[in-house]
């Protein structure tokens, strides 16, 4: 059986990184002016509330609550004229998916955006599963994602997890996943020595590649 595979989707499937700087920047002027060099370096890539806490400087900051509001219908609005798929994306996701490879995506982007985003590139039928942050009522990392996803259907135990952060390096370490870093993504410049990598790739065709050397 071919092996399964695993996506993260900010910066691995979807080049987003722009907005949502944007929208970090903008809201950032408003409510916290004095600490808009934070946002501009902010990591894109964890949970909202984590990133909304290191530019205010505290997860007990009183303005956080407001700040995650206007983030959200700033970034929802314009989520879909300013996402668009990596290069060789699709096509590698159609390839995937036409040789019976099942697919999952785990990521800490929210499901309302996320599921907006899949319908509206066609992706839908690939998926059989997709674990967001907000997915349950209480938050979960990456970690619990991607547990999730393998307690739900065994095919995902030992499947490739792709993905761009030093945390998503983690996640699969810590579940036993081959870990595929995509180089092209927003954790380029963080300290990867501590991560067991199989493969970092500079694009979607060198994972088509790889899945053909590798039957999958």
């Amino acid at each position: 059986m071919s092996k399964a595979w695993i996506f993260d989707f900010d910066g691995t499937l979807v080049h987003s990184e722009t907005l949502i700087t944007q929208c970090f920047q903008r809201i950032t002027k408003q409510l916290a002016p004095q600490r808009v060099k934070i946002a501009q370096k902010i990591l894109i890539g964890p949970p909202l509330r984590q990133t909304v806490a290191e530019i205010l400087g505290s997860p007990e900051h009183p303005l956080i609550d407001d700040f995650i509001s206007a983030f959200i219908q700033l970034h929802d609005d314009r989520v879909l004229t300013h996402t668009k798929p990596y290069p060789y994306a699709d096509d590698t996701l159609k390839k995937l998916y036409r040789q019976g490879i099942k697919m999952a995506i785990a990521t800490n982007k929210r499901v309302a955006p996320t599921q907006k985003i899949i319908n509206h590139f066609g992706w839908e039928k690939f998926f059989i599963q997709v674990e967001c942050s907000d997915s349950t009522p209480s938050l979960r990392s990456k970690n619990e994602m991607i547990s999730t996803i393998i307690s739900k259907d065994s095919d995902f135990k030992g499947s490739y997890f792709v993905g761009d952060t030093v945390n998503d390096g983690l996640s699969a370490n810590d579940n036993s996943l081959p870990f595929i870093k995509a180089s092209f993504g927003y954790g380029r410049k963080q300290d990867w020595s501590q991560i067991k990598i199989l493969l970092s790739v500079d694009d979607f065709k060198a994972i088509e590649t790889f899945v053909v050397n590798h039957g999958g």
